[in-house]
């Protein structure tokens, strides 16, 4: 009941999110669904499969969330991390994905500023430039000059996005739930999807908490002289609004304009694998979204991050893993990437490890005898995050993000110098963790660790062994089972027993109807009983409506 209250308050966005998947040739899926009765009369009368769109369904997929808005933009985004559910070409045309949108006016950014900042835009800014330098679906960003004579930026966040985020949100539970039930989907819950959507597209709503993330990485890389990250200026920022310094470069996509300058590209591009590799494997904090846009280039061998709306986080025993996994890949180590891989993920008790063994032979024989220089991380990625997926190994989010992260760092090197490999840049900061990793002083300090944890579960073992007997001797003792594969049986019934209960409302109708005609009893029209000649009308259409359902099941 509550699933069906919330569909009805947001049915138009429910139809336009039908239409649109339609028109881009997903009318299968959406029958599959059984979501055509949100589609309009007309659009019911005919069998969805009559749309025939170009293009791929990858293609068609980018497309159709582009129309969709900014959060269908974002969650793209998001499932272009996910190597690990969708397959590469979906993969790569989804990270193809533009947020790019007509700005908002400058008085509602002048509005927006006053109303979070509580003064007057005279008072917080000697000059504020009306004309945005960028607009996404979220936010857009405009110059500006304080009264000390600082050059910032300010980021705003576009007026009434977080309220349409909120419904798209709501609506993408629904149709998740609806998704679980219907299509089963192995790998992930949809509901678990969602979950992580709202959190990743909450996080990017916070501009408070991107200037937190800003201050990390600047407290990070205080000592780097070739790593340049912005100051938040607090005092004129909120959750809805960030002023930062400005950075005057030339973006590192521009690379006419740096051959131009006369910069080093074969630097820059050291540069920027190895600061991303320092936050990866020191700090265990990145940058997610690291592409050509986002880092500038600036004199003096420099290189400066913005827009740290996406942050991603990997726990000491997850570097070590990729430590281990980068390494057994560059010396052909079968046994260290399944035992790297087998940790970095939780393994599906359906598993097959022999399997799983096989496939990594052959994924480390097509890659044996070349170059470190000639091994790809984008290619290794894919394959493993596709292996992944194939044997059920359940991948953390922040990893996958950590992977899309590390092909676009690769793809902004190569596209500065032709040469580049980060797995040649990536091989030292590996061999220098798993060296730490096995340092007499933090193999004695995880052992203390294992053993504290040990003599913890021995000291409550008794208690919980205590509790389990006495459930037992009291007859409390409930084990549950879990049915697998009868969602889509318990759909069909549910489905048949209505078409049955429907056929015998009109039969009953038909039956009352023709009792109340012989009664003769009035009111009437055109000389029969009204209620009569409204019972056969009512049956009639109930009746052409179950016909029209049952041709277009195509089940007959």
């Amino acid at each position: 009941m509550l699933r069906t209250g919330r569909r009805l308050r947001h049915f138009k966005r429910y139809r336009q999110i039908v239409e649109v998947f339609l028109r881009h040739g997903f009318g299968y899926t959406v029958e599959r669904l059984d979501l055509g009765y949100l589609l309009p009369l007309g659009h019911r009368l005919r069998r969805v499969s009559e749309t025939r769109p170009t293009g791929s369904p990858a293609v068609r997929l980018r497309s159709a969330l582009e129309e969709l808005g900014a959060t269908f933009i974002k969650l793209g985004q998001l499932l272009s991390t996910r190597a690990d559910l969708l397959p590469p070409e979906f993969v790569r045309e989804l990270a193809k994905l533009q947020d790019e949108v007509a700005p908002f006016p400058t008085e509602e950014a002048v509005a927006l500023i006053e109303a979070e900042l509580g003064i007057p835009l005279e008072e917080a800014f000697s000059h504020f430039d009306g004309r945005p330098l960028a607009a996404g679906s979220i936010a857009q960003v405009h110059r500006a000059r304080l009264h000390n004579g600082e050059e910032v930026v300010v980021k705003l966040q576009r007026p009434g996005v977080a309220a349409q985020i909120r419904t798209d949100v709501e609506i993408l539970y629904g149709l998740a739930r609806i998704v679980q039930e219907r299509l089963r989907p192995e790998m992930i819950s949809a509901v678990e999807f969602v979950d992580e959507f709202r959190r990743y597209i909450t996080n990017e709503l916070d501009f408070a908490r991107e200037g937190r993330n800003i201050e990390r990485f600047r407290a990070q890389f205080q000592d780097d002289p070739h790593v340049v990250i912005p100051k938040v200026f607090w005092e004129f920022s909120t959750e809805r609004v960030l002023t930062m310094e400005y950075v005057s470069g030339v973006k590192a996509s521009d690379t006419d304009r740096l051959e131009q300058l006369g910069i080093d590209r074969r630097r820059i591009a050291f540069i920027g694998a190895e600061a991303f590799l320092k936050q990866v494997m020191i700090a265990g904090c990145f940058h997610g979204d690291p592409h050509p846009g986002n880092i500038f280039v600036l004199p003096g061998d420099r290189i400066a991050y913005v827009d740290f709306g996406s942050v991603g986080r990997v726990s000491t025993e997850v570097k070590e893993n990729l430590a281990a996994l980068v390494v057994g890949i560059v010396r052909r180590d079968m046994d260290r990437v399944v035992k790297a891989m087998t940790r970095l993920g939780a393994v599906d008790d359906r598993s097959d490890m022999r399997r799983l063994r096989e496939d990594i032979a052959e994924m480390i024989d097509r890659h044996y005898g070349k170059r470190l220089k000639e091994i790809k991380a984008a290619t290794i990625l894919s394959e493993s995050f596709e292996l992944a997926g194939r044997h059920r190994i359940k991948l953390p989010s922040d990893l996958l993000l950590l992977g899309r992260a590390l092909v676009l760092i690769e793809g902004m090197g190569e596209r500065l110098d032709p040469d580049f490999n980060v797995l040649e840049i990536a091989e030292p900061f590996a061999k220098q963790l798993l060296a730490e990793r096995y340092d007499p002083k933090n193999v004695v300090r995880r052992a203390s660790e294992e053993l504290l944890y040990w003599a913890e579960l021995a000291r409550e073992l008794p208690g919980r062994v205590d509790r389990l007997l006495d459930q037992t001797e009291r007859g409390r003792l409930r084990i549950q089972f879990i049915h697998r594969g009868l969602e889509e049986l318990i759909h069909r019934l549910d489905f048949i027993s209505n078409r049955i209960a429907l056929a015998v409302v009109i039969a009953s109708l038909v039956i009352g109807s023709s009792l109340v005609i012989q009664s003769s009893t009035g009111p009437f029209i055109r000389g029969l009983p009204a209620i009569g000649v409204l019972g056969y009308v009512a049956a009639f259409l109930l009746g052409i409506w179950l016909a029209l359902s049952i041709l277009r099941s195509g089940r007959f």
